[in-house]
């Protein structure tokens, strides 16, 4: 044995083996006992966000049923609108129906026949409704000429500005019952392929429904200028 080095004796180093197999002991104890608190806590935790996550859809559900609501809404609320429109536009398109041939009586209008100016010659067509009912008639009369004996003649029409008028162009016009509406027609006699005229056909929607007047008129080449239907004699100012 030196005199050197310390006496130790073998016990001891056991017992400070085993002192020190009893702190890690108690080391891995604790550890657990942490591990343990910490896994009971984020069960607390998920206990918690998943009644979070229950009442965020519970107010999701409620906001969609809600929305649900407020569109069965709106969607009554339309359906009410659209059904007053429809009642409305079908009065509107039974007083604005458009004039029956059967309705409406066209003749010349004797007013007219003063537009006479370098070889131009014109005269009214006007159209009355007859009928009971308000009506709507628009666009162009249909015109044909007619010989002695009633027969055709070859008739050119040419709708737009005449000589004497300007076309107001093709609009729809109300007629209430006895209420008339006019168009200009104008024909030129310059003497070229003149065709001897004895009567006009006149069909105010331009249907084959017409009326017949005497137009005993020399004119070129059978034809015809006249303007749309206008609610007032169409003159230029």
């Amino acid at each position: 044995m030196s005199r050197n080095r310390p006496y130790r004796h073998p016990l001891g180093v056991v017992m400070s083996h085993r002192i020190r197999n009893r702190r890690v002991q108690k080391a891995g104890v604790a550890a657990l006992i942490a591990a343990a608190s910490a896994v009971a806590l984020t069960a607390c935790g998920s206990s918690d966000s998943s009644s979070d996550a229950k009442g965020s859809t519970s107010a999701a559900s409620s906001s969609v049923t809600s929305s649900k609501s407020d569109d069965t809404t709106i969607h009554s609320q339309a359906g009410k609108q659209s059904t007053t429109l429809s009642n409305s536009a079908a009065g509107t398109a039974q007083a604005t129906a458009e004039c029956q041939p059967g309705t409406l009586k066209a003749k010349l209008d004797s007013a007219g026949t003063s537009q006479a100016e370098m070889n131009h010659r014109g005269t009214f067509l006007r159209v009355t409704n007859t009928g009971q009912e308000t009506c709507v008639i628009s666009g162009y009369a249909g015109v044909a000429l007619e010989g002695a004996g009633h027969t055709a003649i070859k008739t050119t029409a040419r709708h737009g500005d005449t000589y004497f008028a300007t076309d107001p162009g093709a609009h729809p016009i109300t007629l209430g019952p006895g209420k008339s509406a006019w168009a200009d027609l104008v024909w030129t006699t310059t003497g070229a392929s003149t065709a001897h005229a004895k009567y006009l056909q006149i069909s105010p929607t331009g249907s084959n429904s017409h009326s017949t007047v005497a137009f005993d008129q020399d004119l070129d080449n059978g034809t015809l200028s006249l303007t749309a239907w206008s609610s007032k004699p169409p003159i230029n100012s």
